[in-house]
């Protein structure tokens, strides 16, 4: 089925990313489970705020404002569990690439199979920008994930991933109605994925040092 293409690509590198990190260690699988967890919670707290403002005008500004407020500070409050502190590295990678595979599998893995189950009108070519820009997602999550386990409790690097979570999503949306190119959009968010993941993966490694 050629469903399946889009969707493997979309979960597959995180979750070998996530295998590679976790191996066997039990704790390490559960912590990723709390991030998509986390993730999750995120998601229903701000849910019933955001169906009252769907006539807004600036519903994309107040939308991507307030998933980097509330993904950030739920993503804030569990890095201060120290069953993650405990496993260092691994474990705030554990815990961001959950965070960012539950996202890809309930917002794009399961809409996409089912939707296409229901009207099978979906070709590879309309379903591969979604699947890539998941990955680019998930490598964002990981990148903040890692920037707030720079200091634990720091309110500067959550005000600070708040402010780079809520302006991707702004740009990524504003981009895709500017453009109207889904192909340039993915290349952007990609090219900003890139750019803030491998400065704060070199901190961190520093730090780890």
């Amino acid at each position: 089925m050629v469903i399946l293409i889009p969707i493997a690509i979309s979960l597959i590198p995180g979750f070998i990313a996530l295998l590679l990190i976790s191996r066997k260690s039990f704790t390490l699988w559960l912590i990723a489970l709390l991030g998509g967890g986390g993730w999750l919670v995120a998601l229903m707290l701000r849910l019933p705020i955001l169906s009252l403002l769907t006539q807004s005008p600036y519903y994309i500004l107040i939308a991507s404002l307030m998933a980097g407020v509330f993904e950030e500070c739920i993503r804030f409050l569990i890095l201060r569990l120290g069953i993650i502190s405990k496993f260092s590295l691994r474990g705030f990678t554990s815990l961001g690439l959950g965070w960012g595979l539950t996202e890809a599998l309930l917002i794009y893995a399961v809409p996409v199979y089912v939707s296409s189950m229901i009207f099978n009108y979906y070709g590879l070519l309309d379903l591969l920008p979604g699947a890539l820009e998941r990955n680019s997602a998930i490598i964002i999550h990981l990148s903040l994930t890692l920037l707030m386990s720079l200091r634990i409790g720091s309110i500067k690097l959550l005000i600070l991933a708040v402010i780079l979570h809520s302006l991707i999503n702004y740009l990524a949306v504003s981009s895709l109605i500017l453009l109207d190119n889904v192909w340039y959009v993915e290349g952007i968010i990609a090219l900003i994925s890139l750019s803030i993941f491998i400065p704060i993966l070199h901190l961190r490694l520093k730090q780890h040092q």
